[in-house]
């Protein structure tokens, strides 16, 4: 396909369309309701910032390769031999998983350094309420809100940077400056010479794991979805057999167990340990079953779920801590 046909691609046209419903989001409140119930399953959150980001990542994607797909434009400005899109699938699910593994080591990492348990959310409250767990990482999101911050970009404020978590978390965060565009690149290159619906699934997969990437890490619904997607198509052959999914669908399976293991066994059915950062006066703990056990550290007893205990512990501990660490219940949500 010529250069100058590019702009006619089916891809480009919904490229396009879902780039400008991103868009009208900002815009039309009504539309916003809807679009993010829609996405719900897969982004696993209302936030509009995450389903532009996704949007905008997909509509690129698709118009993207149409352009470099005319080979007028690879030849001339990247000099890449596109060809092998199977080997930077590859280099995708690479940079993808090196990123998750990180973030992991990240929150590990965190919590050693504080001697508190794994199984833990930390919550920084200075100057806004942020949190991060190995089972939600906002580790990324937070650093990328940090440049952000450095810079004096204003984002809309119903985008959530997590900024406030940087003060806690290594530099060696920043890596997403390099690993999410080298994503980005390595997913687009590795769409071309497929069928036209196997690139709307890598624009779709890619699209998703980045997400994850930012906002979520390995365990949440983006990354799991993305990357079944990408190693998905990684071990798709022509013609297409069933089988070709067997491997991916295990190893999928098996990031899907580890989370669950993690969730379940990291789980404190009998009450919160909560451990204080930086305590600079007494907490009111008044509506709470608190017990006060030193050195900063609590233990609360509860009868609601873990969401509704974040949400009070929230307001009750702002002002009086800069931050703090709350085990999980998984079992108070049934």
């Amino acid at each position: 396909m010529g250069l100058d046909r590019w702009y006619f691609n089916r891809f480009t046209v919904t490229g396009a369309i879902l780039i400008i419903i991103g868009v009208l989001i900002y815009e039309v409140e009504a539309l916003q309701s809807i679009i993010t119930s829609i996405f719900y399953p897969v982004l696993l959150g209302s936030s509009e910032g995450k389903l532009v980001l996704f949007l905008f990542s997909m509509g690129g994607l698709l118009i993207l390769n149409t352009i470099i797909s005319s080979g007028k434009i690879t030849s001339k400005f990247t000099g890449m031999d596109i060809s092998g899109s199977r080997k930077y699938l590859k280099y995708t699910i690479i940079l993808v998983l090196i990123t998750f593994l990180i973030g992991i080591l990240i929150e590990i990492w965190l919590r050693l350094n504080f001697g508190v348990s794994l199984f833990t959310v930390f919550v920084s409250l200075n100057p806004d309420v942020s949190s991060t767990s190995i089972m939600h990482s906002h580790i990324f999101k937070s650093a990328l809100g940090s440049i952000f911050s450095n810079l004096g970009t204003v984002l809309p404020s119903n985008i959530h940077t997590g900024d406030s978590l940087f003060g806690y978390i290594s530099p060696l965060a920043y890596i997403i400056i390099f690993t999410l565009p080298l994503t980005y690149i390595t997913s687009l290159i590795s769409m071309d010479n497929r069928m036209g619906h196997y690139r709307v699934i890598i624009a779709f997969a890619a699209s998703l794991a980045m997400i994850g990437m930012i906002d979520g890490g390995m365990f949440s619904n983006p990354a799991i979805i993305g990357f079944a997607g990408l190693i998905g198509m990684y071990f798709i052959k022509e013609p297409f057999s069933s089988r070709d999914l067997i491997k991916p669908s295990l190893v999928v399976l098996l990031i899907i167990l580890a989370g669950l293991a993690i969730e379940i066994g990291g789980s404190n059915p009998d009450n919160h340990q909560i451990t204080l950062i930086n305590q600079t006066g007494p907490v009111n703990w008044n509506g709470f079953n608190v017990q006060d056990n030193g050195n900063n550290t609590y233990t609360l007893f509860y009868n609601q779920n873990d969401k509704n205990n974040l949400i009070k512990l929230f307001s009750t501990v702002k002002g009086k801590a800069d931050a703090f660490f709350i085990t999980w219940d998984f079992y108070s949500y049934y």
